[in-house]
């Protein structure tokens, strides 16, 4: 874990390993050709996220809706967790997905499945 130095609050980075390529830094659905980079990690198998994290309930973690990378985390995986108090939102129940097509993030939430409370 890292820590980076703005104004008083102190911002911390989180380094896991690509949940889009699962650490591979290669494309893992070969849709450009088989030597193609991960679009997530630029082929390092790495990412950085500002933590606290959670995982991602759009993609349920994976990093991937069928072969696109998630709207919700970016591919990552995981995304930022508010320093507030959350609760699971009302619209989606948590899920994360737009109750009329499951590969739409929710719009109330924006896939993340809680809201700010």
């Amino acid at each position: 874990m890292k820590r980076a130095r703005m104004g008083r609050n102190p911002v911390v980075f989180e380094e896991l390993t690509c949940a889009f390529c699962h650490g591979r830094g290669r494309d893992p659905f070969d849709i450009m050709s088989a030597r193609s980079t991960c679009c997530v990690c630029g082929g390092g198998g790495k990412v950085r996220v500002q933590g606290p994290v959670a995982l991602c309930s759009h993609c349920n973690g994976s990093g991937a809706i069928k072969t696109l990378t998630c709207t919700t985390c970016g591919g990552k995986g995981v995304v930022s967790q508010p320093a507030v108090p959350v609760v699971p939102c009302p619209m989606c129940q948590g899920t994360g997905d737009d109750a009329s097509a499951p590969a739409i993030p929710c719009l109330k939430c924006r896939g993340t499945g809680w809201i700010i409370d």
